[in-house]
């Protein structure tokens, strides 16, 4: 008797699992990882929701250059709290601040994304004055994982941006050397 009820047990439990699995899948996100044409690696993800698709970026990597000293730096942006919506296959996430200017956009297909990013950071030079230390208009492209494969690792970094979106709405950042 003892035996019947712990399998009618186990039986309910995976019952009440199984729909919420489905509905998961149902909705659900893809996870596209990628790089940009600096060599540097991408991760984000296209999560199905009631309000239709959202891009959700997890982080990106570029290389910004500072024309008057000459100086090169890798930057990674990650972020928490962002979903931006996808219309007619296309997103635009675009961030200013008082020093930098944030922007990637693209094109996401069901197996494939693509498109370009940009930083902007104003920095000075030795002399005092302002620089423009940017990426340029940087192309990148992703492709859909499958469910098995291993998700992209983070790239080593000189900083780290991090950007998060509160539930009110504000934006706020953190750098990390």
């Amino acid at each position: 008797m003892r035996k019947y009820l712990v399998l009618s047990a186990i039986g309910v439990c995976l019952l009440m699992l199984l729909p919420g699995t489905t509905a998961l899948a149902a909705g659900g996100s893809t996870y596209y990882a990628g790089m940009n044409s600096q060599g540097q690696k991408l991760l984000f993800s296209v999560d199905r929701t009631a309000s239709g698709p959202k891009f959700d970026p997890f982080f990106t990597t570029m290389v910004d250059h500072c024309p008057a000293t000459g100086t090169t730096f890798t930057i990674e942006f990650s972020f928490i709290g962002f979903q931006i919506p996808i219309k007619n296959g296309k997103f635009r996430l675009s961030l200013n601040d008082l020093s930098d200017r944030f922007s990637w956009s693209g094109t996401v297909a069901p197996k494939k994304a693509f498109g370009p990013e940009s930083f902007d950071l104003a920095a000075f030079d030795s002399q005092k004055g302002l620089q423009d230390c940017a990426t340029g208009t940087v192309p990148w492209t992703a492709q859909a994982l499958v469910p098995a494969a291993a998700t992209a690792t983070a790239p080593r970094i000189s900083y780290i941006f991090r950007i998060t979106k509160a539930a009110d709405g504000s934006v706020h950042y953190s750098i990390t050397h």
